[in-house]
């Protein structure tokens, strides 16, 4: 699966662009404030359905246009897939796949799975456990079929229970009715996840084993409960005895929505043993595995967009990085200020060059 190209009509700076990219390495490159970035935010806001950068959609409108449209080519399975997405000023969002017209952003995303590396991906390891919740289901959305049926009977059955805290103050059968729901669903869930955080970890131990400070590095799910609960009814025990905690919360403190993922080297923490540029050089390496777990157990090819993450890294840092892109069954989008942030790191990748200046993109051909 391939973006094998893009119209962008009225998105930031962009006026108009017709784009066709190739299914390896594809390199953006222009100043600051060039449209670089929005041409990434455009695949991305194509198979997120929202922006990684503004929660306002007026915000990515060109200047006194109504409305922004993106349409997309995507390959699968040797068939070309017609994407198209349009979102107006009002906040209407209206999306087709082979002019049939979809109800649900998630139905983009099952075609089109998109990481995204920014400097402000760090949140994955600095940041609290949502972050990396949303970073290990993002993968298992697209390895595991009955993942997203499974989440969603899970986020119903959180809400009605979190709504009777609100109103219902002593416990009775209809907590006890959602808590049996809620510890049968958690049980399966976290065998999903289970399953799928030792796929991601054998996908990036050989990425970082020429690293000697990643040595020990070990990847372990925190279920969100304790670990003494080995079952079910244990779980929904649980539950019951910690009811007015949660009445007092407004929210249940025991689940698979308080699921973490512990990083650590030699037992403790990364965060606090490794450096920054280690830290990078993780955080790219989880990406890439992620990438590569999606490709081989999901049967799919994801994007990985890495926005002007060169130009903070040494040269050391960023060669190391790179060479992961060897390995990578992704097509990538990188953007950098200038060809020779990324080309001296990637020589034998030749990818596809786009120059973007005042919102008009060129290919280049040197």
């Amino acid at each position: 699966m391939a973006l094998n190209t893009l119209r962008i009509q009225q998105f930031r700076n962009i006026a108009e662009a017709q784009l066709e990219f190739r299914s390896g390495i594809n390199l953006i490159y222009g100043e600051n404030g060039s449209g670089k970035t929005s041409l990434l935010e455009a695949i991305y806001y194509l198979a997120h359905g929202r922006s990684f950068r503004s929660s306002k959609p007026e915000k990515l409108i060109r200047y006194e246009q109504t409305a922004f449209v993106l349409n997309a080519k995507v390959e699968m399975a040797g068939q070309l897939l017609n994407l198209g997405l349009q979102r107006e000023r009002e906040g209407e969002l209206r999306m087709r796949l082979n002019g049939e017209d979809l109800s649900r952003v998630s139905e983009l995303a099952q075609l089109l799975p998109v990481q995204l590396i920014t400097p402000e991906s760090f949140r994955l390891l600095l940041g609290g456990p949502k972050e990396r919740r949303q970073f290990f289901d993002m993968g298992l959305f697209h390895v595991e079929q009955s993942f997203y049926s499974l989440w969603s009977k899970l986020q119903r059955v959180l809400k009605h229970r979190n709504a009777l805290l609100k109103i219902q103050k002593r416990y009775n059968d209809e907590y006890a009715y959602w808590d049996q729901n809620l510890a049968s669903l958690a049980f399966e869930l976290q065998a999903l996840r289970q399953r799928y955080i030792l796929a991601l970890d054998a996908a990036v131990q050989p990425l970082l084993v020429d690293a000697l400070w990643a040595s020990g590095l070990t990847l372990q799910l925190y279920s969100g409960w304790p670990e003494r609960i080995e079952t079910p009814e244990q779980l929904q025990q649980l539950l019951q005895q910690n009811f007015l905690q949660d009445l007092r919360l407004g929210h249940c403190q025991f689940g698979p929505q308080k699921a973490d993922l512990k990083l650590k080297v030699a037992g403790q923490v990364v965060e606090e043993v490794l450096s920054r540029g280690q830290l990078k050089v993780l955080l790219f390496a989880l990406k890439v595995a992620q990438s590569n777990v999606i490709y081989n157990y999901g049967h799919k090819k994801p994007v990985l967009l890495i926005d002007d993450l060169a130009s903070e890294l040494d040269d050391n840092s960023k060669r190391h990085i790179f060479s992961f892109l060897n390995t990578i069954n992704s097509q990538v989008f990188i953007s950098a200020i200038n060809t020779d942030q990324v080309l001296p790191a990637i020589p034998d990748l030749y990818p596809a060059l786009f120059h973007v200046e005042h919102g008009q993109i060129t290919i280049r051909t040197e």
